[in-house]
């Protein structure tokens, strides 16, 4: 993916190797470049394995807001990922001179100052969305074309939020390409934090380019193994705090989230589960307290439907089916339960006491991943306008296909994981990216009781989506430290009764409208999932076992399952990657790349 900037600051002339231009105009020539070898070489009969390509523009045109357009050559300015092979039917322009690209990029007029950050979000949303159930392709390429001093802060988490995701052959790799008048200044050394570490340099470059850079980002990879011993990661998470409230007017029963622990092994669950369906708390209490007793491989698409498969029978045994009225069975047969789903683990500490974690995430459930007070980064969801009515979900139901995102970094002792179902998420970063932002500190000493009351004034404000709401906050611990003794536990949930509360949360999140983000929707992105579940009006109240609490708390010895079923699998294949050979790269001069025997 090649991202332009389009403000007005780009249109400055700048000079480069290719000559003095308006700097837009050189990022233009460098995409170009790169599509034009692209095509060629496919063309020459190389084996360039199976590309999608996109090609986006971001602008801020006075009253309009900030866009996002795609600049493909083919008319449609709907930020997509196109294949490459249909990249090279469009009608692109041929330039004037031997050696010279044609222009595969084209540019509307460049306007206003538009925000780095937002446009950076709507390219996470897209890769995330193709990444899904795509863990053994290449990784993704993100290419940003910019000024210098165009990257606002926010630019900064999403960047290294997209750096997080990640295949079977490694992280998504992003490069920088900054676009200054001279004397060019060198590259800035927060790009360079968050830019792709390539076999010779990192992808942070000043007023030049060299196709060798990108050919190594797109073809230089290889399966990395797995070798961290998980389930021998011992107690990696300390469980700070664990809260939950029901929808405002809801009884207690009537809560659908889940969530579940296990500090002994270092993992932790939470689960929303879908309105529209039946029984589904007891279907997202199960995908929790199992995630974390199986531990099974999400991100291998087949290894997970075999795991859901195995819990559809489960499911139906808990909620007694046999037992049910014929309507209640009806809609278990016809809509059954949904839920999103978020799993993170960490795995062994290091002699540094870091310790590598990943996540997966079927849905809008959300993660904050936060170091001494600041946020690093999030993982899937990036920005409040990306919360949606019909987020990715794990069904009941067979023949549904089930997939998973997922993400990996390195945590160090002290650091914090926030996990949130959608409308904490998206409380959370609305405040975020407000002035004062969140007191991630706060939510540790928060009393449970005083949460659910703060939760009730920002609901009835309209200043958050009235839904379950589930929060709960990881500690990573240090193995060169004896920990705390663990918080008592009442009732499944942690007892803070015994902390002051502080100032309300209305209070210390500020309330502010985020401007919205016209880039690509998660529905119009990719239909991974058939939605054709009916209306329903009301969901049942959810069955719980005698005695049980509304959510579970897990650890190893958990009950077993049923033998795994193979799935149905509905909805389109997924698309596999097999490895190859790296292509040559192609002339330094432009020309058309050859095979040995000229054909």
């Amino acid at each position: 993916m090649l991202l332009l900037r389009l403000s007005g600051g780009m249109t400055r002339d700048v000079v480069t190797p290719r000559g003095e231009a308006p700097a837009v105009e050189a990022a233009r020539l460098l995409a170009d470049d790169l599509i034009e070898g692209l095509v060629n070489t496919a063309a020459a009969g190389y084996a360039v394995g199976a590309l999608d390509v996109a090609v986006l523009g971001y602008r801020a045109p006075d009253q309009e807001g900030q866009q996002l357009l795609s600049l493909l050559p083919d008319g449609d300015p709907k930020p997509r990922f196109v294949p490459l092979a249909h990249v090279a039917g469009a009608p692109a322009v041929p330039r004037d001179g031997d050696g010279l690209p044609r222009k595969w990029a084209v540019l509307p007029a460049c306007a206003g100052e538009p925000s780095a950050g937002a446009a950076l979000a709507g390219v996470y949303q897209m890769v995330s969305v193709w990444l899904t159930g795509r863990y053994a392709s290449r990784p993704p390429v993100v290419i940003h074309c910019a000024g210098a001093g165009d990257h606002d802060d926010s630019y900064f988490t999403t960047a290294r939020s997209l750096n997080l995701l990640g295949t079977a052959h490694g992280p998504t790799r992003l490069l920088h390409y900054t676009f200054a008048p001279q004397p060019a200044a060198p590259a800035d050394s927060r790009l360079a934090d968050v830019s792709a570490a390539l076999a010779a340099r990192r992808g942070a470059f000043v007023n030049e380019w060299d196709l060798a850079d990108p050919w190594d980002a797109i073809f230089a990879c290889a399966p990395q193994e797995d070798a961290t011993a998980w389930a021998d990661a011992g107690a990696g998470l300390s469980g700070v705090c664990a809260m939950w409230a029901q929808k405002m007017g809801n009884t207690p029963e009537q809560w659908e989230d889940a969530y579940a622990l296990d500090e002994g092994r270092g993992a932790a669950a939470v689960a929303d589960g879908a309105s529209s369906g039946i029984y589904c708390s007891i279907w997202a209490q199960q995908l929790c307290r199992r995630l974390l007793a199986d531990r099974p491989d999400v991100r291998d698409p087949a290894a997970l439907n075999k795991w859901v498969a195995g819990l559809r029978a489960e499911w139906r045994a808990a909620i007694n089916y046999d037992g049910l009225n014929w309507s209640k069975q009806a809609k278990v047969d016809q809509v059954g339960a949904a839920a999103t789903l978020l799993g993170l683990e960490v795995g062994p500490a290091d002699a540094t006491g870091g310790r590598p974690w990943r996540a997966c995430a079927v849905g809008d459930a959300s993660l904050f991943w936060v170091r001494r007070g600041e946020l690093l980064a999030t993982f899937p969801v990036v920005a409040a306008d990306q919360f949606g009515s019909a987020p990715l979900l794990v069904r009941s139901s067979p023949g549904y296909r089930t997939a998973a995102l997922a993400a990996a970094g390195t945590c160090e002792p002290g650091d914090r994981f926030v996990l949130a179902t959608d409308a904490v998420a998206a409380r959370l970063f609305k405040s975020a990216a407000t002035e004062l932002g969140v007191d991630w500190e706060r939510l540790e000493g928060l009393a449970e009781a005083d949460w659910r009351a703060e939760l009730d004034v920002l609901r009835r404000g309209n200043d958050m989506v009235n839904d379950d709401c589930t929060l709960v906050v990881l500690r990573v611990t240090d193995p060169a430290r004896e920990g705390p003794e663990p918080p008592e536990v009442v009732g499944e949930v942690f007892a803070r009764e015994d902390v002051p509360a502080r100032e309300p949360l209305a209070e210390a999140f500020a309330v502010e409208d985020v401007p919205a983000n016209e880039g690509l929707t998660l529905e119009e992105a990719l239909a991974l999932e058939p939605l054709a579940v009916e209306e329903a009006a009301a969901s049942e109240p959810p069955a719980r076992e005698p005695g049980g609490e509304p959510q579970e708390r897990s650890g190893p010895g958990g009950s077993g399952a049923p033998p795994n079923e193979p799935v149905a699998v509905g909805g389109g294949d997924v698309v596999i990657d097999l490895p190859c050979d790296p292509p040559p790269a192609p002339p330094a001069d432009g020309a058309p790349a050859r095979t040995a025997s000229g054909d």
